[in-house]
């Protein structure tokens, strides 16, 4: 079983977090990538995200990818003023209003992207992830409550995570789980890797691995709105 993450940036290729999870004999292995081992360099394009990160998940054989960004906008009759059902149950701090609007307005950037890279990618045959296996998933993530809810103690932001930060977040990966953590890996990577957890009881089939907050994502004119955040449970690598 191979699961592949990212840890998603808009600005710049050399912002994203790429993790490769791989099952070995007793356990996992994590494989920090750069965007150069996928020739990703420069501007971030959807179009070109979304078609290396397909030929990627079929060179490593992995029939699940976690992104670490929304996969669409807030549908009008969901009952919220300004964001999507998961966000509110998750309580993200970033909001994904109807098409074009969130909170606060620097996120709307990234938003967009994110929102481009999964309408891409469902364009290329990923199916959004709704409660059913399918031979591609594309899967929203949300590092942040990850680590909550595994009971461990989020990341710093970037800008704020020294080594020691990262350092403790590997240690406590490796004492919870039967998991291979190369020393080194970025922020950006540490948080594709805990987001990547939830790919090994999907692949599974087994529930209490991983939490699913949301409703189904749907197309509403054209566009995809609300849609499931996936994160990791103690559970995760339980066979």
């Amino acid at each position: 079983m191979k699961i592949f993450s990212v840890d998603l940036a808009h600005t710049s290729y050399e912002n994203l977090g790429i993790i490769l999870l791989e099952e070995t004999q007793g356990g996992f292995v994590a494989h920090g990538l750069s965007p150069c081992d996928l020739s990703l360099i420069g501007t971030p394009s959807p179009k070109e995200l979304a078609r290396t990160l397909l030929e990627a998940c079929g060179r490593f054989s992995s029939p699940v990818l976690l992104l670490d960004g929304p996969q669409g906008w807030k549908r009008q009759d969901n009952g919220l003023q300004h964001s999507r059902v998961c966000e509110r149950l998750l309580n993200t701090p970033g909001k994904t209003g109807l098409p074009g609007i969130a909170k606060p307005a620097n996120y709307l950037p990234f938003i967009s992207f994110s929102i481009a890279v999964f309408h891409e990618l469902v364009l290329l045959g990923f199916e959004l992830w709704s409660g059913q296996t399918a031979p591609l998933l594309a899967i929203e993530s949300f590092p942040f409550r990850a680590w909550r809810q595994l009971g461990l103690r989020p990341l710093p932001a970037k800008s704020k995570a020294k080594v020691e930060h990262l350092q403790q977040a590997v240690d406590a990966l490796r004492r919870m789980f039967p998991l291979s953590v190369p020393d080194g890996l970025s922020n950006d990577q540490l948080q594709a890797l805990v987001t990547s957890l939830a790919g090994v009881p999907l692949v599974r089939g087994r529930s209490d691995g991983y939490s699913a907050s949301g409703t189904t994502p749907c197309l509403v004119d054209h566009t995809w709105r609300e849609g499931f955040i996936v994160n990791p449970t103690r559970a995760a690598m339980i066979a």
